[in-house]
């Protein structure tokens, strides 16, 4: 199920963004969304303590090129093999593990169990799969039914077992998301990919919530200053929605860009983070 303030939020989204460098009234946007003024307030307040008038200056291309103007340099990321820890995203400490090569001697994902299930967020439903070294996968579901998930996961690893599970919320999650100081769990990360693209997602979670940064900067940063499409690529496959920043990888002219949950999930996660992360 679609969280319903976010669909509300996500409407006006769609409707401010290509007008964000007009100052449309609270009135044209409820009649927009063919509700009242109040209403449009509440719900913007209630989902991200910000109000619409405040929520426009997040999403141009102006507010854009300031933030990259103010960005400090991303740290040096040298390839680190094993365990790598001392990660943060949003206070929470994050440890990132790779994929051994026991996993790829009868196929990808040999003898191993993930377990998966679907959680709510501020962005709408989560698809989040688990190994038991740490999260592999987290994706928005977009309203898509839970099988397109799963076939997708076997596809990529043919060998592994797949089993649903109906846990409760995610305790780290939910203290990401409930806006309250961090609790002492450490976020465990299980991915499957080149070390070439740990590294870029490593630089993007060296990045502060409500900053910014663009690919050009990472892939200086990763030491691939001269594949800057390459890097733009690991960006656009990162497997771990929100947790794992990659909307704050914004185009170095500073427009929005793409991302791989949508462009108006991108501009409404920023605008969460702004008006949540004390910024």
């Amino acid at each position: 199920m679609i969280n319903p303030d976010y669909q509300r939020i996500a409407e006006a989204i769609e409707f401010l963004a290509p007008e964000s460098n007009q100052q449309l009234t609270l009135d044209e946007i409820a009649e927009h969304l063919g509700t009242s003024a109040f209403e449009v307030k509440r719900v913007f307040t209630r989902w991200s303590q910000v109000s619409p008038k405040n929520y426009l200056q997040t999403i141009t291309r102006q507010r854009g090129e300031q933030l990259l103007a103010k960005a400090k340099p991303l740290a040096d990321i040298k390839t680190q093999p094993g365990l790598i820890g001392g990660l943060t995203t949003f206070g929470h400490n994050v440890q990132i593990e790779g994929w051994l090569p026991s996993f790829y001697k009868s196929g990808p994902g040999y003898d191993l169990t993930i377990e998966y299930s679907v959680h709510d967020s501020p962005f709408g439903e989560m698809f989040v799969a688990e190994t038991p070294r740490g999260i592999c996968k987290v994706s928005f579901s977009d309203g898509k039914p839970l099988i397109a998930f799963v076939s997708n996961l076997q596809r990529l690893l043919p060998e592994a077992k797949l089993r649903h599970t109906d846990t409760g919320p995610i305790e780290v999650f939910q203290s990401i998301f409930s806006r309250d100081r961090p609790i002492d769990k450490t976020l465990h990360l299980h991915l499957f990919a080149l070390p070439t693209h740990i590294n870029v997602w490593r630089a993007l979670l060296a990045t502060a919530p409500g900053t910014l940064t663009h690919h050009e900067a990472i892939a200086e940063a990763v030491g691939r200053r001269k594949s800057t499409l390459a890097t733009h690529n690991a960006i656009a496959a990162n497997p771990i929605a929100f947790f794992i920043p990659s909307h704050r990888a914004i185009e170095p002219d500073g427009d929005v860009g793409e991302y791989r949950w949508g462009v108006t999930r991108k501009h409404a996660i920023h605008a969460w983070e702004s008006a949540n992360m004390n910024l």
